[in-house]
């Protein structure tokens, strides 16, 4: 190649460079002069001085960040996932965990005047020996009046440090007194049983929480010592909870082999086994359109082992499962990360299980909630456990 190729070739890529370097500074000029493009964290810092400088009201930086911080889970993710404040976290952990310092109370909220109202007190609860009783309402807490506003603050300080005491002002009826109250560690009763004509154990779960494979342990090896002979479970309106109690209580239950597996976004698959034995005796299982998540897998379990009979209604549907991720300052992220499937190797979310016998009750039917490790059945009005108790009175 002689010299003047050379420089001609040379040139070239030189104004081939040249005409890169235009085009990607002109593209690059378009984007953020003509489209007005920026980035999020510009964006961000944007609609932060507008807001600050802006804004008729004042504006607290702390309150600007958790929403930020809530958006971006909510408006990203699935309904399951969120972002949880450092002060929402730690009474989520206390939620999840099944025991706290408090005065063993369920409450929940008056609709007509927001005053909280005492749905039942646990066993040998602190509330119950200091008299509280199921109706009773909580005016004030420590001379503090409860209004719709404070709930949440209300409920937060009634917990506390263990051996404290907490005045609460009650209203009876037409009676108005204040009770002190101390608080103590309380675990709170997820598990119930009892023995039902025919030899027949019910056991309730209310909720698959850190105490409750030991309670249920207790009530059933009770019900068993009974000389039951026969078995229901009830799992209507159980909202689910924690994956590795759930699994232990399913691994009693089922035979040896699989309960559930997960699979992650990379298709990474984690299977959960059940050891030999199971349980000996013929089971139902209650199930509404409110048993969900946990629930359901021990639902599903049962169900494609044979190992009993579904009675009820359709459940939730829900087959996700959330990993909580705490962060430094306190509060955390709660993401959906897998989905979970039968043994059959079915997905339920959104479809949920099916019963082997659907059986309604009648609208809106309240159903009792433990208040110690003994439950209450209604043999009269609720027809699905009438279901069963007939189911298992002709199959045992």
């Amino acid at each position: 190649m002689n010299n003047d190729t050379k420089k001609g070739v040379f040139l070239g890529i030189l104004i081939t460079i040249a005409a890169i370097l235009v085009i990607n500074t002109a593209q690059i000029g378009y984007r953020v002069l003509i489209k007005k493009e920026i980035n999020y964290e510009t964006k961000e810092k944007t609609i932060y001085n507008l807001m600050k400088d802006n804004y008729v009201e004042d504006l607290d930086n702390e309150d600007i960040y958790e929403g930020l911080f809530t958006g971006m889970v909510a408006l990203a993710t699935d309904k399951y996932s969120r972002y949880i404040s450092a002060e929402d976290f730690e009474s989520y952990q206390i939620s999840t965990s099944g025991n706290y310092a408090g005065i063993g109370a369920k409450t929940s909220i008056d609709p007509d005047d927001y005053s909280i109202y005492i749905v039942s007190t646990y066993e040998n609860s602190p509330a119950e020996k200091a008299g509280l009783k199921s109706g009773d309402k909580i005016i004030k807490v420590d001379g503090t009046v409860v209004s719709y506003d404070n709930y949440d603050d209300a409920i937060d300080q009634i917990r506390g440090p263990e051996g404290t005491s907490i005045v609460l002002t009650v209203k009876r009826g037409e009676e108005t007194f204040d009770a002190t109250v101390t608080r103590e560690h309380v675990d709170v009763p997820t598990v119930g049983g009892t023995v039902l004509d025919n030899n027949i154990g019910y056991i309730k779960i209310e909720g698959f929480e850190s105490v409750t494979y030991d309670q249920y342990k207790a009530v059933y090896d009770d019900l068993r010592s009974q000389g039951i002979t026969s078995l229901i479970i009830d799992l209507r309106n159980n909202p689910g909870g924690l994956l590795d109690i759930v699994t232990k209580i399913a691994d009693d239950i089922i035979p040896e082999g699989t309960i559930t597996y997960t699979e992650d976004k990379n298709g990474k698959r984690e299977y959960i086994k059940s050891s030999e034995g199971e349980l000996d005796i013929p089971l139902a299982v209650l199930v509404n359109e409110n048993s969900a998540s946990a629930s359901e897998l021990l639902t599903a379990a049962v169900k494609d082992t044979g190992k009993g009979t579904i009675i009820g209604k359709n459940t939730y549907g829900k087959g996700v499962v959330q990993t909580t991720f705490p962060l430094n300052d306190g509060s955390a992220v709660k993401l959906t990360t897998s989905k979970y499937y039968t043994p059959k190797g079915v997905c339920i979310d959104g479809v949920g299980v099916a019963p082997d016998i659907e059986v309604d009750n009648p609208e809106n039917y309240e159903y009792t909630t433990l208040s110690s490790s003994k439950a209450e059945c209604d043999l009269t009005n609720d027809t699905q456990l009438i279901k069963a108790v007939e189911y298992l009175t002709n199959n045992n």
